[in-house]
C-alpha cells in the first residue's frame, strides 16, 4: 500500500479506531494460535494448573528439610500416579458399563412407553430400534452391486462374507498402540511441561516481572508472589473439595445401588470444575441409568435427592469456608469463558475454562497492561459506588439508587453512607458543572431526584446497624433533643449557590432530624428575600451548604454577611463539601467567609450542630434557673415584710 494511502487512512480513522482495529487483529491472532496450537497448549495449560496445585505440597516438603529436586520429583510422581489410577479406573468402569447396558433395555423401554401415555413415544422407540437392527443386518448380508443384474426373480441371493486378513505381530501391536498414541503423547508433554514449570519457577517469575516492568520491582514482586500464593491455595482447595464431592457422590450411589458408581463419582468430581452446568451434566447419566436399572422410581428419586442435598452443601456452606464465596469472575464471564474454551479445545477446554480464566483475571489485577481483562471479566463492580450513584442521578432513577443504598445501609449508618456515596456523587456532578458539562436544568433534575431518594430513605435511623445501642443512650439523646427544641435551637439549612448545594442541604436536614434536632431547608432565593418566615428568622444555628472548589468562596462570604444583618445572634456552620479531609483549607475558608465553624462532611456538620444546640440548651436552662431564683428571692422578701408588719400590728394591739 502506498505511503500516501496509509497517511490518508490514518487521518480518517484516528487513533481510537486504529487501536480498536489493532486489538481485534491481536485477538483473532491469539484465538487462531490457541485453536491450531491446541495439541501443544492443552498439555501446557494442564501442567500450569497442576503446578499451582502441587506448589503447596512442594513447599510443605521443603519446610521439612527436603531438598528442592527430591520434593519436586516426589510431588510429580504422586500426581502422575493419581492420574494413571484415575484413567485406568475410568477405562475399566466404561468397559463394564458397555457390557451391562443391554440388560437394562427392557426397563428403559417400559419407562419410555409410560412417559408418553400413548402410541407416539412407543412407536418412536420401536422404529428407532428396528432401524438399528435392519442396518446391522444389511451390513452383515450386503449384496455386491456388480451381481445385482444377474439375479433372477426366482434366484436366491449369493451370500458373500468378507474376512480381514490376519495381522502380523508388528501390525497387531501397531493397531493396538495407535488409539493410545494421542493420550500417551499428551500425558508425556504434560509431565514434561510440569517438570519444567516447577524447576524453573523463579526464572518464569523474573520474565513476567520484566514484562510487567521493572520501575517498581518490589511492588511487582509482591504482587506476583501474592497472586501465585492465592491461585495455589484456590486451586488446591477447589481440587480437594471436588475430590470430596466425588467420593460422597460415589459412596451415595453405591448405597443406592446404581451400577458403576465409581465412574459417576469421578465424573461428578471432574464436572464440578465446570460452573453452573457441571453438576447438571454429572447428574444426568446416573439418573438415566437409575431409570434403566430400577423397574420403579425409587432409585431415580434417591439419586436426585443425593445430588440435590450434596451440591448446595458443597457450594453454599463448604466453599465459602475454604476459599470464599466467589471465584473472582462475573457470572457472564464464566459462561462466556466456558463456551470459548469449549469451542477451542472441546471437553478439556470446558474443564479448564474457569481455572484458566481465573489465572488471566488475577494477572490483570496485578499487571497494569492487562488491567482491561480484570475490568471485563472480574466480579468487581465496573463503577465505583459514587460513580454508579451519579449515573442513577443522571438517569433520574431514584428507585434504583435507593435499592443500591439499602444494601450498604445494612452495614453502615445513614450519615456514613451519605458522606461515602451520595456526597461524592454530587462532587462528581459539581466537577462536571464547573467544566460546563452539566447544565442548570440537569442540576435541577438531579436535585429533584435526590429529594425523592432522600424521602425513600426516611425510614432508616442514623445508627450503625452492626452495633447494639443501649436504650438509655437513645433516651438521653431524646432528652437532649427536647431541651434543644425548648431552647429554640432549630437549624436552618441554606444552599449557597446551586441545586447541588440544595440537594446536600436536604440530606443534612434529614440527618439533623434523625439526631433529634429541628431543621428546615430554605432556598437561596427565600433566604435572601423578604419571604423568610419569622420562625426561620429566629433560628439560632445556620448550616450553609456549598459545593465549590474556587480559591475564594465569595458566594458564601456575601451570604454570611447578609444573614448576619438579619440574624446577628445566629451561629454559622459553613459546609465546604469539596474539601473533604482537608482540615487546613477548610479552616482558611471559614476565616475568609466569617463563619463560626466549618465542616467538610455531613456527619461533622451534624455533630457541630448537635453540640452547639446542647450548649444553647444549657445556657437557656441556666437563664431559667436564674430567673426562678430571683423570683423566689423576691417572694421570700415580701413574706418577711408581711410578717414584720403583722408582728408590729399585734404588738400595738
Amino acid at each position: 500500500m502506498p505511503a500516501i494511502w496509509k497517511s490518508a487512512i490514518s487521518e480518517r480513522t484516528g487513533p481510537g479506531l486504529r487501536s480498536i482495529a489493532d486489538g481485534m487483529i491481536v485477538a483473532v491472532a491469539l484465538t487462531a494460535g490457541l485453536y491450531f496450537g491446541g495439541d501443544i497448549l492443552e498439555p501446557l495449560a494442564i501442567a500450569a494448573l497442576l503446578a499451582f496445585i502441587l506448589s503447596p505440597a512442594i513447599r510443605f516438603l521443603r519446610d521439612r528439610g527436603v531438598w528442592r529436586t527430591p520434593s519436586t520429583l516426589v510431588a510429580v510422581a504422586l500426581a502422575v500416579a493419581v492420574l494413571a489410577a484415575l484413567s485406568s479406573t475410568i477405562a475399566i468402569q466404561i468397559g463394564q458399563l458397555a457390557e451391562d447396558l443391554p440388560k437394562y433395555e427392557g426397563n428403559l423401554r417400559t419407562k419410555i412407553r409410560s412417559f408418553g401415555g400413548g402410541a407416539l413415544t412407543s412407536g418412536v422407540f420401536e422404529r428407532a430400534s428396528g432401524t438399528l437392527k435392519d442396518l446391522q443386518k444389511e451390513i452383515g448380508n450386503a449384496v455386491p452391486s456388480g451381481n445385482a443384474g444377474n439375479i433372477g426373480a426366482n434366484d436366491k441371493p449369493l451370500v458373500v462374507e468378507v474376512h480381514q486378513p490376519k495381522s502380523g505381530g508388528l501390525e497387531a501391536i501397531a493397531n493396538f498402540a495407535r488409539p493410545l498414541l494421542s493420550p500417551l503423547t499428551t500425558t508425556a508433554l504434560t509431565v514434561l511441561f510440569l517438570m519444567f514449570i516447577l524447576f524453573q519457577r523463579e526464572d518464569i517469575r523474573d520474565r513476567l516481572l520484566r514484562l510487567a516492568g521493572t520501575a517498581d520491582l518490589h511492588r511487582s514482586t509482591e504482587a506476583l508472589d501474592d497472586a501465585a500464593t492465592r491461585l495455589s491455595r484456590y486451586f488446591l482447595m477447589q481440587t480437594l473439595l471436588n475430590v470430596g464431592f466425588g467420593i460422597v457422590i460415589g459412596t451415595g450411589l453405591t448405597l443406592i445401588g446404581i451400577p458403576n458408581a465409581t465412574l459417576w463419582g469421578i465424573l461428578a468430581g471432574l464436572m464440578r470444575f465446570v460452573p453452573y452446568v457441571g453438576t447438571a451434566i454429572s447428574v444426568f447419566f446416573p439418573l438415566l441409568l437409575a431409570a434403566a436399572v430400577d423397574p420403579g422410581w425409587t432409585m431415580v428419586l434417591a439419586t436426585a435427592a443425593l445430588f440435590g442435598v450434596t451440591e448446595p452443601i458443597a457450594g453454599q456452606v463448604i466453599e465459602p469456608i475454604l476459599y470464599g464465596q466467589h471465584t473472582g469472575l462475573s457470572p457472564v464471564a464464566i459462561l462466556v469463558a466456558s463456551m470459548f474454551w469449549a469451542l477451542l479445545w472441546g471437553p478439556i477446554g470446558l474443564l479448564l475454562a474457569t481455572p484458566l480464566t481465573v489465572c488471566v483475571v488475577v494477572l490483570g489485577r496485578h499487571i497494569e497492561a492487562l488491567e482491561f481483562i480484570d475490568v471485563l471479566l472480574g466480579d468487581e463492580p465496573a463503577l465505583e459506588p459514587e460513580q454508579s450513584f451519579y449515573q442513577r442521578l443522571l438517569a433520574n432513577d431514584a428507585t434504583e439508587a435507593a435499592d443500591q443504598a439499602e444494601a450498604l445501609l445494612k452495614q453502615h449508618a445513614l450519615s456514613y453512607y451519605y458522606d461515602d456515596v451520595p456526597m461524592k456523587a454530587l462532587a462528581l456532578a459539581q466537577t462536571d458543572a464547573a467544566t460546563g458539562k452539566l447544565s442548570r436544568e440537569k442540576q435541577l433534575s438531579i436535585k429533584n431526584t435526590m429529594d425523592t431518594f432522600i424521602e425513600d430513605l426516611d425510614d432508616y435511623d442514623d445508627v450503625d446497624p452492626t452495633l447494639d445501642v443501649p436504650k438509655h443512650e437513645g433516651d438521653a439523646k431524646d432528652e437532649r433533643a427536647d431541651s434543644a427544641k425548648s431552647a429554640g435551637a432549630s437549624v436552618l439549612c441554606v444552599p449557597c449557590r446551586s441545586p447541588l448545594d440544595e440537594a446536600a442541604a436536604g440530606m443534612a436536614r434529614q440527618l439533623m432530624e434523625k439526631n433529634g434536632l429541628t431543621a428546615t431547608v430554605r432556598s437561596l432565593e427565600e433566604v435572601t428575600s423578604s419571604r423568610l418566615s419569622t420562625a426561620d428568622g429566629t433560628s439560632k444555628l445556620i448550616c450553609l451548604s456549598y459545593f465549590g472548589a474556587v480559591a475564594n468562596p465569595v458566594h458564601v462570604r456575601f451570604l454570611v454577611r447578609r444573614l448576619k444583618r438579619r440574624m446577628p445572634d445566629a451561629i454559622f456552620i459553613a459546609g465546604f463539601w469539596m474539601l473533604a479531609g482537608d482540615a487546613a483549607k477548610s479552616e482558611t475558608w471559614r476565616t475568609s467567609v466569617g463563619a463560626d465553624f466549618a465542616a467538610t462532611s455531613l456527619a461533622e456538620a451534624v455533630a457541630i450542630c448537635a453540640r452547639e444546640a446542647e450548649k444553647l440548651s444549657s445556657a437557656a436552662e441556666t437563664d431559667r434557673s436564674g430567673v426562678g431564683a430571683a423570683a423566689r428571692a423576691s417572694g421570700e422578701d415580701a413574706t418577711a415584710v408581711a410578717d414584720a408588719v403583722g408582728i408590729a400590728a399585734l404588738g400595738a394591739a
